[in-house]
């Protein structure tokens, strides 16, 4: 498995597991602290005080991250099932792809 199967797993065709929760989190916490860094070192040129203000950045963008991951983790299993299937049905051949997704067209009317 590598860092693709872990970042798209309907490739693969598996379910968004705990890796791919996991690799969000680490993601969206880099992009936290670095938006901060940029904020406080470069912008207002006060690197010192991003380094004060760890013990409450830290913990803040490790929440923030922890339930964007978790919102994410929860659509996106229903979105890989979903994919899943269709990537199934095309698989079996362009009618059955076509009349599963007309199928799913008159039962959102």
């Amino acid at each position: 498995m590598n860092l693709l199967d872990v970042a798209f797993p309907h490739r693969a065709k598996r379910s968004f597991g705990a890796a791919s929760f996991a690799l969000i989190f680490l993601i969206l916490l880099g992009e936290i602290e670095a938006l901060v860094f940029v904020a406080l070192a470069v912008v207002a040129h006060r690197l010192d005080l991003f380094v004060d203000l760890q013990p409450i950045i830290l913990p803040g963008a490790c929440l923030v991250a922890l339930s964007a991951a978790g919102v994410f983790w929860w659509r996106a299993r229903q979105w890989t099932k979903q994919r899943i299937e269709m990537l199934n049905l095309w698989a079996q051949g362009g009618t059955a792809y076509g009349e599963r997704l007309a199928k799913s067209r008159q039962q959102q009317r």
